[in-house]
């Protein structure tokens, strides 16, 4: 793999406390078509929580986050074809990309994560 351009990316700072899911999109496409290898990680995560006390019932939810690979688009011999995830993907490599989106994904908590893009040859 001869890399020729490493892009780096980070979400800072995100807060959500009412227990709402909160959704951060980072789209990088417009670069033509190029070889990509990806990473996203968490790098802090302070979970909050909401805990309740009724009738002698506790109840409650903690804080989560996740950070990962929504969707990519590459192009082959077939064609042009776009990849949703069912998860949170934390690292690819797409050849023949077109583009793709990350997301942070939190509720109840403080997050941050940040990754890194590297643009290769093969």
């Amino acid at each position: 793999m001869n890399v020729y351009w490493i892009q780096s990316f980070w979400f800072d700072n995100f807060f959500e406390n009412a227990g709402t899911l909160q959704r951060s999109f980072l789209t990088v496409d417009g670069f033509g078509t190029r070889n990509v290898a990806i990473s996203a990680q968490l790098n802090v995560v302070a979970s909050g929580a909401f805990i309740e006390t009724r009738d002698g019932s506790i109840t409650g939810d903690l804080g989560t986050a996740a950070v990962g690979i929504k969707w990519y688009e590459f192009v082959d011999d077939a064609g042009f074809h776009h990849v949703d995830t069912d998860y949170f993907v934390p690292h690819a490599i797409i050849h023949n990309c077109v583009g793709f989106q990350v997301e942070l994904a939190y509720r109840r908590t403080w997050a941050g994560a940040m990754g890194t893009i590297l643009y290769f040859n093969d």
